[in-house]
């Protein structure tokens, strides 16, 4: 589940523009205790109102902002993959080499995901449960933009010799399954020590990609 800047289920909405601060603000609020009730009760059962009752506001206040509780989990997914994409993007600019971008974007992907965890577990729980009009799993859509920039930094290190060359899909599946046991083992355990996965992961990955000195 790495994500880019450019994913397609995160562009930027936060602030749009036209919005005024109040209205960013308060749909930031219903964003936050839509992350606390699909954390304490799961997906399925964070309604509308059970989510205004943890902002402590009126439902028909929830309403007003968002229409369908659709609507506002579905802005919670975009604006957290939205935040993480931001963060591994923001790692790699101005970094020229292939490894050395590499590292930035592991660094900053598993370092993410430990800080933003709740958000990230509230997001995939979404991703996993939520089906789109034709019934398809939103987590089964993909599209080449989902892993744009992880694919770019591994597809210039095999060009320069940096890395081992293999198929672009497979070492991009690769360094994601690796960078997403985060992910894995915040949803198993929200109190996670993710300090061995950091410490380990990206000399592990670098070995994986052929890379003897990391």
């Amino acid at each position: 589940m790495c994500s880019d800047a450019t994913e397609r289920r995160a562009p930027s909405k936060a602030p749009t523009a036209g919005r005024s601060f109040i209205e960013t603000a308060r749909r930031r609020q219903l964003i936050d205790a839509a992350v606390a009730t699909v954390n304490e009760i799961g997906y399925h059962r964070a309604s509308l109102a059970e989510i205004a009752k943890r902002a402590n506001i009126a439902k028909s206040a929830v309403v007003y902002y968002f229409a369908s509780k659709e609507a506002l989990l579905l802005e919670l997914v975009e604006t957290v993959f939205a935040a993480l994409g931001e963060a591994v993007l923001t790692s790699v600019d101005g970094v020229e080499s292939p490894a050395a971008r590499l590292r930035a974007y592991a660094e900053a992907y598993l370092a993410h995901v430990d800080a933003d965890r709740h958000a990230i577990v509230a997001a995939v729980e979404i991703v996993i449960s939520h089906r789109t009009a034709d019934g398809t799993p939103l987590y089964l859509i993909e599209d080449d933009q989902d892993t744009a920039l992880l694919r770019s930094i591994l597809a210039a290190g095999m060009e320069d010799g940096t890395f081992r060359t293999m198929p672009i899909g497979v070492a991009t599946g690769l360094a994601e399954s690796v960078l997403d046991r985060a992910i894995t083992l915040v949803q198993r355990a929200p109190q996670s020590d993710l300090g061995e996965l950091r410490a380990h992961a990206l000399p592990f990955l670098f070995r994986a990609l052929g890379v003897a000195h990391v």
